[in-house]
């Protein structure tokens, strides 16, 4: 085999390469993020935990406070819809690494078919459907990624209101 091939292999090949190394910034980025959301998810847990063991304990009082009974469960209840929002972006955030691995795959295919069709010439459709379903698998990724971003708030807006309205409660008393 010439020299000349041996280049064109390598070279056909280094397109996709490049994609995949933005594919490999944006994992990093999105198992950053899914680690933060899952210690917050883990931290709720324990506050949901913290706060029914209050709330039992209270209950379980010859004249318990209702008011405070009250407070309680309307902690534990925000934490709930907290948690489930959380859980939700982190599925998200599952799904957006799901297809950047999956571009991944998709280009490292590409990228050896492109360099084999020196050899094969016929593996030219192959790698083209390869950079084709990279590049939907990519386009799919940063439109899951688009839609955890736009939840991304709601569960601190939702706590923001909570508290807002809690303490009103107790600057009014």
């Amino acid at each position: 085999m010439p020299i000349q091939d041996l280049s064109r292999i390598v070279s056909a090949g280094m397109g996709p390469i490049i994609v995949i190394s933005a594919c490999g910034l944006l994992c990093l980025a999105f198992y950053n993020r899914l680690t933060a959301i899952v210690t917050r998810l883990r931290t709720f847990q324990r506050e949901r935990l913290r706060e029914t063991e209050i709330l039992s304990k209270l209950k379980s009082q010859e004249n318990p406070d209702p008011a405070a009974a009250l407070k309680h469960q309307e902690l534990l209840a925000m934490l709930e819809v907290q948690s489930r929002h959380i859980i939700a972006r982190a599925r998200l955030i599952r799904l957006s690494l799901f297809f950047f691995l999956l571009t991944v795959a998709c280009l490292t295919l590409c990228s050896l078919a492109l360099g084999l069709t020196v050899l094969w010439p016929p593996l030219l459709p192959a790698a083209a459907l390869a950079f084709v379903a990279g590049l939907l698998s990519l386009l799919a990724g940063v439109i899951v990624a688009m839609l955890e971003l736009k939840a991304a708030l709601d569960p601190v807006e939702l706590e923001t209101r909570f508290v807002t309205r809690i303490a009103e409660e107790f600057e009014s008393l």
